[in-house]
């Protein structure tokens, strides 16, 4: 195995440098995961028969080695594309759907900082504002995973943490040169710990190219958007009440838009609260809180509705991926209010379990005529076994219960059971 992850490092590079250079200080992990579920009335219509099941499978292997003293490079090669049932796979076929999300050079203390030059992950699972990676549970189906090209540099002294990334999303070069249509970010981040507490300030730039031949008799070159989004988080450890944290961020667009035929400003906005609280009771018990709010679009001519940069919020098992019918949630209005609470505990005779239940009740910020605001409410139920540090299983139920008043009286709920698996090595 390790040859063969080895091999597949340098061939991410370069077949012209000398192996044995590349191998020096080589290291990998990578981790299996395997999800089973089983979906039932998708269109809340349970006089239908529309019950589906599948099993998603996702191979990810991540490798790193030293060029130079220097500089040191990181693979990662995924493999997500087959479900279980489908036909068995020939080795081209395997090759083909070998994909590396990530391939970059980190240079390291270079100015005084480190730099990634490359294909990379970037931002942190679940972040309402910026994530590329790899969706973490709760899986969405087919167990997707992004990736961004570009530079990151990043600096650290004393207790301050700051980086920038400039990058693109998207790059389309199959037209004329002046014709190409792209999808380009630049940002800054800094981070900081006073005491209890955790500050993080960061603005996110997203300048999109787009081709069209007929719009405003303006250049293709000059067609674009321009996103901005300031962001600031504060989490705070209680020293009142041990376990117990806190949490604050608040996100606002800024630039402008101008892929419609009269250009309008950004000014969309999103806030969330949270608050989770550990004790000591038979084990370890903790509760969990939080409000999202995503700002929707009124009748203004800006664009009030709120656009993240590549958010990866996905609340609940049903809502993160699995989804809610699109027509359905598209015709009440958009933007949104979540409000969800959770319970969990672990025993203390069995510490390897834990049992969690959670609770999300979901709005539109902006409702259309005719409709209410609510989208539905959600209710899991999730068992996870950590056999050890490397070895895990979940199985879970989830349900979705829709607004019956927003769909012509029908509120039968969406149903999903399953069982996820995860190998690490």
């Amino acid at each position: 195995m390790k040859k063969i992850i080895a091999i597949a490092a340098v061939m991410a590079f370069s077949a012209s440098m000398a192996s044995a250079e590349l191998l020096k200080n080589f290291k990998y992990d990578g981790s299996v995961e395997v999800n089973a579920y089983n979906q039932n009335n998708g269109d809340f219509n349970k006089s239908s028969d529309d019950k589906t099941g599948d099993v998603d499978s996702r191979v990810m292997i991540n490798a790193s080695f030293d060029l130079n003293n220097d500089v040191n490079a990181v693979v990662s090669v995924v493999k997500n594309n087959r479900q279980y049932g489908d036909a068995s796979e020939d080795a081209n076929t395997i090759q083909n759907n070998l994909f590396f999300e990530q391939a970059y050079l980190n240079l390291k203390g270079v100015f005084g900082m480190d730099h990634k030059l490359g294909r990379q992950y970037y931002g942190k699972a679940g972040d309402l504002v910026i994530y590329y990676g790899p969706k973490m549970w709760p899986y969405p189906v087919s167990m997707p995973v992004s990736a961004i090209d570009g530079w990151t540099g990043w600096y650290k002294t004393g207790n301050w943490d700051i980086h920038a990334i400039m990058a693109n999303e998207y790059n389309d070069t199959t037209l004329a040169k002046s014709y190409d249509q792209d999808s380009r970010l630049s940002g800054i981040n800094a981070s900081t710990k006073i005491d209890r507490f955790n500050l993080n300030a960061y603005y996110y730039q997203k300048n999109d190219k787009e081709y069209s031949s007929n719009y405003l008799s303006l250049a293709p070159s000059d067609i674009k958007s321009y996103l901005g989004l300031f962001g600031v988080r504060a989490n705070w450890e209680s020293m009142f009440l041990k376990g117990l944290n806190l949490g604050l961020e608040y996100d606002m667009n800024t630039g402008k838009d101008k892929t419609t035929t009269a250009e309008a400003d950004y000014k969309g906005y999103a806030y969330k609260v949270n608050a989770d609280y550990a004790m000591d009771f038979m084990g370890k018990l903790g509760f969990n809180a939080e409000y999202v709010y995503l700002s929707g679009q009124d009748n203004s001519s800006d664009v009030k509705l709120f656009h993240p940069i590549n958010s990866d919020y996905r609340p609940g098992i049903i809502g993160n991926g699995f989804g809610v019918l699109n027509a359905y949630v598209t015709a009440i209005g958009d933007g949104a209010k979540v409000m969800d609470f959770g319970v969990n505990w672990t025993p203390e005779k069995l510490n390897k379990l834990n049992l969690a239940v959670s609770y999300y009740n979901t709005k539109v910020a902006e409702k259309n005529p005719g409709m209410k605001d609510t989208i539905g409410n959600e209710y899991n139920l999730v068992a996870s076994w950590n056999h050890s540090e490397n070895v895990s299983v979940k199985g879970y139920y989830a349900m979705f219960t829709p607004e019956k008043d927003n769909n012509g009286g029908q509120d039968d709920a969406q149903t999903a059971l399953g069982a996820a698996f995860v190998v690490k090595f």
